[in-house]
Order: structure tokens, then sequence, then C-alpha cells
């Protein structure tokens, strides 16, 4: 019996649940490390570890130990220094270079390097520029992610306490401060095969604002966005000439922006890596194309794919798509119900929770509040409006008290009104 090729995964958080899973369903035997024994997915692959997936050294001796065919990283953009590294070590295929890994994860390279390609981008300030700032502003660390270390600022002086706090998340100590972008957010969607980037969707980002010192988080994405057809004819020969400009080869990468009040969308932020949203859930669905294979198949092949991948793409689906995420408050979850119900739904296509029964949920005001990803694809407006609305009773998020724990659902009425 032909022994089934060995993938080392770095960093086990609930988003590496569906590489994990793919994985498997390719016939990988799949390792996963992380520093914490608890870590949510470790429980789903074959073997899990306690090596801390930025310990290099330790790593080397355990992949060659083990005699690792490839590594992976999940969705943690903090690894990718290290899986680089890694990578270079054992001399297994890297989808890219340190280089260009650690620009992409400074914003302020990256924007230097949408200037320098005409991508659109948000305006920016300096401390130095205090009568020229127009407020609201936000201030961010160049170098964090997950909405980590970001503020919202009405005046000079929460300004000043905001530098502050973005500089302790930052390891560079470095931040940003743009102005505070108030329109339709959207994502766009991008593979990389042998050099060529290929655009496989976009989305509206639909969100929720608990404080207002605090960033806005999401409750769902829509696919196909509204705005997509003035992206493809104003933007992405741009985004294109941006990925092939930095060297690119291969792998994935997503784009945060902002729509501004003349319809122009201006990119903020790129995601060189598996998008922790997990869109490729869904574009899996209307094109073929996942990103998890992709990746998993470089890892152990050097190769995305065998087939080219510019005839699959699918970025205007006659299908209407959504991912919800449900935000809870902090603290303890108790118990988690209706999720077996809801994974039972015809138009539901995955269920991907972020927590167990007796979890802590922290960071409030980060990405760790969401509490579960639902994956939907719907043939009409009207199956997905239904299905969202059964969500939204089925499931329920209680505390030690019994009180539901949610502060935040996504209104299905948008669809009907705006789609």
């Amino acid at each position: 019996m032909k022994q089934s090729k060995k993938l080392l995964i770095l960093g086990a958080n609930p988003e590496t649940v569906s590489l994990i899973k793919k994985a498997k369903e390719m016939g990988v035997y799949t390792i996963v490390t992380d520093y914490d024994p608890n870590a949510y997915a470790k429980a789903y692959a074959d073997r899990a570890i306690n090596i801390d997936a930025v310990d290099v050294d330790a790593l080397e001796i355990f992949a060659r130990q083990e005699q690792i065919d490839g590594v992976v990283v999940g969705v943690a953009e903090a690894l990718l220094p290290a899986y680089c590294q890694l990578c270079e070590r054992l001399d297994m295929p890297c989808y890219s270079t340190q280089e260009i890994f650690s620009m992409m994860v400074r914003k302020d390279y990256f924007k230097k390097k949408c200037y320098e390609y005409q991508v659109p981008t948000i305006r920016e300030y300096t401390l130095e520029q205090k009568d020229q700032i127009v407020y609201p502003v936000i201030v961010k660390p160049v170098d964090s992610c997950s909405s980590k270390g970001i503020r919202i600022c009405h005046d000079y002086g929460e300004l000043l306490n905001a530098v502050e706090y973005a500089k302790s998340f930052s390891k560079s100590g470095n931040y940003l401060i743009e102005e505070y972008m108030t329109g339709d957010e959207v994502i766009s969607y991008y593979v990389m095969q042998d050099g060529e980037p290929i655009f496989v969707g976009m989305c509206d980002r639909y969100t929720y604002q608990d404080k207002a010192e605090l960033v806005q988080l999401p409750t769902s994405y829509i696919y196909p966005s509204r705005y997509i057809d003035s992206y493809m004819q104003h933007t992405d020969r741009a985004v294109k000439e941006f990925i092939r400009g930095l060297g690119l080869k291969n792998g994935s990468i997503f784009f945060q922006c902002f729509v501004d009040q003349d319809g122009i969308v201006r990119t903020y932020e790129p995601g060189y890596r598996l998008n922790g949203a997990q869109e490729h859930l869904l574009i899996e669905k209307v094109s073929g194309i996942d990103a998890k294979e992709l990746y998993i198949n470089f890892a152990l092949t050097g190769k995305v794919a065998d087939h080219d991948l510019r005839k699959c793409s699918n970025p205007k689906p006659r299908e209407i798509m959504c991912k919800l995420s449900p935000l809870v408050r902090t603290g303890k979850i108790c118990e988690i119900q209706g999720l077996e119900q809801i994974s039972a739904l015809p138009d539901v296509v995955s269920v991907n929770p972020s927590y167990r029964d007796g979890d802590e949920v922290t960071g409030e005001g980060t990405l760790k509040q969401i509490v579960c990803r639902f994956y939907i694809v719907s043939k009409t407006k009207d199956n997905m409006i239904h299905t969202i609305q059964q969500i939204n009773t089925l499931l329920k998020v209680l505390d030690e008290n019994g009180d539901d724990m949610r502060i935040a659902t996504f209104d299905p009425g948008i669809i009907e009104e705006v789609y």
C-alpha cells in the first residue's frame, strides 16, 4: 500500500481546520504544530505536536526525523517568516520569499507599492501634519493583523493615545494614521499560478461597530460584490500589474478595500496567504478553484495545479453566496446551540465554529469576537434570505447565566434591498 505523504501545518487556530480537512480528503497525512497544547485545530489532525510554530530549529529537527514531505501555514500571518525559513532549510517548496513576505505584512511598505503601481489606496497622515489632519482618522500598527492595536480617533488627544496603543502591538514600533473611511467595504481575491494572477472573486463586507473607539467587525460577506463590474473595469488591471511587479508567483492574495464617495475602490491592506475569512469555501463551489488545495499541492509538488486555473475562474457566478459571522461579547461561553441543525440546511456548505463550550472569548474589538462562520451558496435571493433567517433563529450562544452572548447578526433584508 502506498504510504501517504506527510504535511506539516504551522499553527492550529480554528480557521486552520478547513485546511486540515482538505488535506485529509486528498489522502495526505496531517501533522499540525502549535505551542498551545489545547489549540483548537489540533483535534482535527492525524497528529498534533506542541512545538512553537516559530521555533525553526526544533521544527527542522522534527521534520527531518519524521521525513516530512511538505510544509504549509494555516492562516496566521505572523508565521510566514518561520515558514519561509523552514522551507529553505529543508529545501522544500515555499510559495514566496522572505523579502516579499516582509513587505506584504508591513502596511507601510504595501502602501508605497500601491502608489508605485497606481493602485488606488487611502490617504494617510503623520503626527507632524497636526493642522492638516481631517478627523476621524484610524491608527493601526504597520505589522499586526486581526484588527489588533487599532483605534479610531476624533481629535488630537485621542490620536496621541492611539499612536501609543498601536505601537504596543507593533514589533517594529511603527504605525499608520489614515483617513477613516465610512463607505462600503469590499474584498477582492486572486490566485497566482506560475506568476499569472487570476481574479477569482469579490465580496461586499458588512460590519458592526460596538463602540466608537473600536474597529468595525464583519457580520457578513456577500458574493459577488455589487461593485464587481466597476472593479473589473477600473482596478483589476492595476492590481494584476502590482502582483506581477512584486514577483508573486504562486498562492493566493486578498485585498481589503473601501469604496469612496466617487465609487473608486481603494485598497488598504493585503493578505498574501490563506484568508481567515475562508472565502475559498465559497469560491471552490462555483469555480472548482480551492486555495487550500493549491497550497497543499504546492507544498508537496512545487505546483499549485496541473491545469490552467484561468479557465476555471468564475468571479461573477449566477449563485449568490454568503459568509455569515455572528459576533458575541467577551466572556465565557457555557453552550453553543443549533450548529447541527444549521449544518443540515440545504444551502449551508460549511459550518466553522471558532469556540467550544466552556471557552473564553477575549479580545474586544478584534476578530476573536466571531463565534462561528457559516458558508451559504444559494440559487436565489429568497433562498439566501430564508437560510440566514433560519441561522439567526437556530443559533444560540449562552453564557453561564443562560443569556445569549450575541451582540450582532446580519439583517438579511439588506439582500432584498441591495441585490
